[in-house]
């Protein structure tokens, strides 16, 4: 039983060290961290633009630290917020500017190719399997 916990866990660890490394790395050549990248992803996703506390759910991180990286990616140039009254902070949308949009597009260059690269070796069905064996890990950690 101990072997199975060692295997899952340093497997779950190594993997999420080598994606915050490839992130780091690739990311940090288009000037970006961890949280940057990911909201820069989802807002690239989303033409029309998302709350804070959108972010924050999508990215699991909590709307004060969500708050600090969109202020930062505002102050680089690369994302808008509408206007707001106090108190409807993290509801007004938030948007990628003109030059948020091209580093949105190379950042999605740099993950497919993580993604090809990174799966390159499992078939479209192995992919499928491996997806929702993942899905039902989680829900059943979240349950724990």
């Amino acid at each position: 039983m101990n072997n199975r916990f060692e295997n899952f866990v340093g497997l779950v660890y190594a993997m999420n060290k080598e994606i915050q490394r490839i992130k780091s790395e690739k990311m940090g050549s288009l000037g970006l961290r961890g949280t940057d990248t990911m909201v820069m992803y989802y807002l690239g996703q989303n033409d029309a633009g998302l709350s804070e506390a959108d972010l924050a759910r999508m990215v699991n991180q909590d709307r004060a630290a969500i708050s600090r990286t969109v202020s930062k990616l505002e102050k680089g140039g690369y994302v808008k917020r509408a206007s707001w009254e106090d108190g409807a902070k993290y509801r007004v949308p938030v948007q990628l500017t003109a030059e948020g949009r091209q580093i949105a597009s190379s950042m999605d260059k740099i993950i497919q190719d993580v993604v090809e690269q990174s799966s390159a070796d499992l078939s479209p069905q192995e992919r499928e399997h491996m997806y929702a064996w993942l899905e039902q890990i989680l829900g059943r950690l979240e349950e724990v």
